[in-house]
């Protein structure tokens, strides 16, 4: 008789083995799909970490385009302000070199009506003998000390007497006897100074002119005359040029 029991137990084995496979089979599944479902989790995740990142990155640039065109903006208005700045030190520079010229000119105008106005109070203003005009003379005089010397002045003029007094005063110090002597003068007198110069004194009187005009106490050489008497000489005094 066949013994059934083996059969039996391959039967039960099989059974087991098909549950088992279909246990698997269906772990299986439950897997992939949890796999999927995880996989499918995690690409959302990077999507949205992927949009974000792109969102943020967008906000980025365009905070980054914004602040680029800031910047342009600033760099624009600053050039602006500094061609501006530029103009205004342009123009500060031009109107300083118009106030130089400009000074300039009020100081030459200045300093020819000063000299007009020396001019005129020369002209008009009584003459005088300066500590340089008399040191000149001196030093130039100074091989004459002894000689003799007349001043003839016209009368009542205030202004020829006391030049005639300072040439007398210059002439003592260089060590000559001097006079004055007022004269009565018809018609108008010569003016500046004049010599009237005798034969025997002509050298002295050459020495006494050039020491007049290189002194500055005249311009211009000096005229002369000769008397009838050879020894005399005489300085005449006449009204200013």
């Amino acid at each position: 008789m066949p013994d059934f029991s083996n059969v039996h137990f391959l039967e039960r084995g099989l059974n087991w083995s098909t549950l088992a496979y279909v246990v698997f089979l269906c772990l299986a599944a439950a897997t992939s799909f949890l796999l999927a479902l995880f996989a499918g989790r995690v690409t959302s995740a990077k999507d949205l970490e992927l949009k974000r990142l792109q969102s943020t990155s967008a906000e980025a640039v365009a905070h980054a385009q914004a602040g680029a065109e800031r910047a342009h903006a600033q760099a624009a208005l600053a050039y602006k302000d500094q061609r501006s700045l530029e103009g205004d030190i342009a123009h500060a520079q031009a109107h300083r070199e118009q106030l130089r010229k400009e000074n300039l000119e009020l100081q030459l105008a200045v300093e020819k009506e000063r000299a007009a106005r020396l001019r005129l109070e020369e002209r008009l203003g009584p003459r005088h003998i300066g500590a340089a005009q008399r040191h000149t003379m001196q030093s130039a005089l100074a091989g004459f000390r002894g000689q003799k010397v007349s001043i003839v002045t016209p009368s009542g003029d205030p202004e020829i007497g006391g030049f005639a007094s300072e040439i007398k005063a210059t002439l003592e110090a260089a060590g000559m006897a001097v006079s004055i002597a007022p004269a009565l003068v018809f018609g108008k007198p010569q003016s500046g100074i004049a010599l009237d110069v005798g034969a025997n004194r002509r050298q002295f009187a050459t020495a006494l002119a050039k020491a007049f005009v290189d002194a500055g106490v005249c311009t211009g050489p000096v005229s002369a005359s000769e008397p009838d008497d050879a020894d005399l000489l005489e300085i005449i005094v006449g009204p200013k040029p």
